[in-house]
């Protein structure tokens, strides 16, 4: 990858605390080859926290509904079983915007506690803040606690250039919300991809297009940890 190709890219590790992830994310981080890293603030030790201020890195807030859904802390869970999970429960009343706006605004403030600083930007576990009620939560909080980047794509998901499920469907909602956020802007990138929406990485940077793109990683799997060194 040229190191113009590479300017484009905002790389953000996610999960940070949770699962074996903070050993693989610290030593990306100090080799330069993530911008980004998104906590899971109720899974991050202090020990691991201060690791983590210590490198200078952009500090992201992994908001999660966790506990509101009952599961989503496994990796490659179903991503079928995992959506029908979180709409039987919305459904159901068992997740409603008020609760979701408390869990997030109490993870701020314990983000706040754990780092002495509010996050420099927002995003969300699995994605669940694509979704349009939540996703106006999202976008208050982010206002209210003047939080100056999110995880959203001001042009989408280049769905033209990969057939990922998961990247489609947040183009579905990204195209609810695009509106909301047009009335209520944050800084983001142009565009949003995941590194495991693509078989062949080193092909899709070869014809990214213009502007910033976010893209997202989980450096505690091996094939993306040995691609982040090979290619970024």
């Amino acid at each position: 990858m040229t190191e113009d190709t590479r300017e484009r890219f905002v790389v953000v590790a996610d999960d940070y605390g949770i699962r074996q992830t903070a050993e693989p994310i610290l030593r990306l981080v100090r080799e330069g080859k993530i911008d980004r890293v998104s906590v899971l603030i109720h899974y991050v030790s202090h020990e691991q926290a201060e690791a983590l201020l210590a490198t200078g890195v952009k500090i992201d807030l992994h908001l999660e509904l966790i506990g509101l859904l009952k599961r989503g802390y496994k990796m490659h869970e179903n991503t079928f079983l995992r959506g029908a999970n979180f709409l039987w429960r919305y459904f159901f009343g068992l997740l409603t915007a008020k609760k979701v706006e408390t869990e997030w605004r109490d993870q701020i403030e314990r983000f706040h506690e754990l780092f002495r600083r509010y996050p420099d930007g927002l995003n969300s576990h699995e994605y669940v803040h694509h979704f349009p009620k939540f996703f106006r939560v999202f976008l208050g909080l982010a206002k209210r606690y003047d939080i100056g980047y999110v995880r959203f794509g001001k042009k989408g998901m280049l769905t033209d250039m990969h057939s990922a499920l998961v990247g489609n469907i947040l183009s579905f909602l990204w195209k609810q919300t695009k509106t909301s956020y047009e009335k209520q802007p944050v800084p983001t990138s142009d565009y949003l991809v995941s590194f495991d929406w693509f078989g062949d990485f080193n092909a899709f940077a070869k014809q990214v297009p213009q502007g910033p793109i976010e893209l997202v990683v989980h450096p505690e799997r091996e094939d993306e940890y040995r691609a982040l060194l090979e290619y970024l």
